[in-house]
């Protein structure tokens, strides 16, 4: 197997940071090389969004850029830290590497049309007002049911195999919350972007004056919210269940409260989506 005795069994949280960092590097290095280098881009789009005066739809150019910069970065390294624990035939198989480079070659084509629109201070999505943008729209539709398609590949991988070194409860966590990842995210993105209007649901066409970071809608509906809360199920649910294996011995009851949440979570995702589609901000319930 490719973990080591010293991360064997274990979640990164409980392990050393430099050993965390090298098992993911070896459990699949282009993952890893490819989400490092997304980053680093986040981090250069954000230094820009702060001497680049130029807004689009209320915000800096560089917003969405860095968001997809960093959201895909994170996610193409979450996939490979999953396949730390996966047994070497597992992991290094036919299908293991085709599901990585489908990832990263859709990875890096939404981002980097993304970045280029964003640098241009056009839009990418919902950009169909000529027939290349309406065509790279496409693609980039294309792009992204292959990307997320890599959760749900990884899932029935980890789920099948025997061998994968972590606990039931964080296998089940992490399995669940791929699957869900790639559920969530798609049916909701693919509903978004099939909106003539945008994420927009009524209020201020604009991400100008809305929630701090991700510039969700304050004055209606905003379809980006569940979108991102599905897409990010793969790290709710397993960061769930490490929270729980801190508190509780029972990998049973565990694994039930495991499933409970990621109910939880997905009623919540559909609750969100109904909240927008009514045309309600997100944070309206708060008051």
């Amino acid at each position: 197997m490719k973990t080591t005795s010293a991360i064997s069994g274990q979640f990164p949280a409980a392990i050393g940071w430099s050993s965390l960092i090298g098992s993911i590097r070896n459990a699949s290095p282009a993952l890893f090389w490819t989400g490092c280098v997304l980053l680093a881009a986040s981090v250069v789009s954000l230094l820009l969004a702060g001497v680049d005066q130029r807004t689009f739809q209320g915000v800096s150019v560089w917003l969405k850029p860095w968001k997809f910069q960093f959201s895909v970065g994170t996610y193409l390294l979450t996939l490979a830290l999953y396949m730390v624990w996966l047994p070497k035939a597992a992991g290094q198989s036919g299908f293991m590497r085709v599901v990585v480079w489908s990832a990263v070659v859709s990875g890096l084509f939404e981002v980097l049309y993304i970045t280029w629109q964003g640098a241009l201070g056009h839009a990418s999505h919902f950009n169909i007002g000529t027939p290349f943008h309406a065509a790279m729209y496409g693609l980039m539709g294309l792009g992204a049911v292959i990307l997320s398609g890599a959760s749900l590949a990884l899932g029935v991988v980890i789920w099948r195999s025997d061998a994968y070194a972590l606990r039931a409860p964080l296998k089940k966590a992490i399995v669940q919350g791929l699957v869900l990842s790639f559920v969530l995210g798609t049916v909701f993105g693919a509903y978004m972007s099939a909106q003539p209007g945008g994420h927009w649901v009524g209020g201020a066409l604009t991400d100008a004056g809305g929630v701090p970071v991700f510039h969700w809608s304050r004055s209606g509906g905003d379809l980006r919210v569940a979108h991102f809360f599905g897409l990010h199920a793969l790290h709710f649910v397993p960061a769930f269940a490490v929270l729980l294996l801190t508190v509780c011995k029972s990998h049973h009851m565990v694994g039930r409260l495991v499933t409970l949440f990621s109910v939880t979570l997905t009623l919540a995702c559909i609750g969100v989506f109904l909240q927008a589609r009514a045309g309600l901000p997100f944070l309206s319930v708060l008051g």
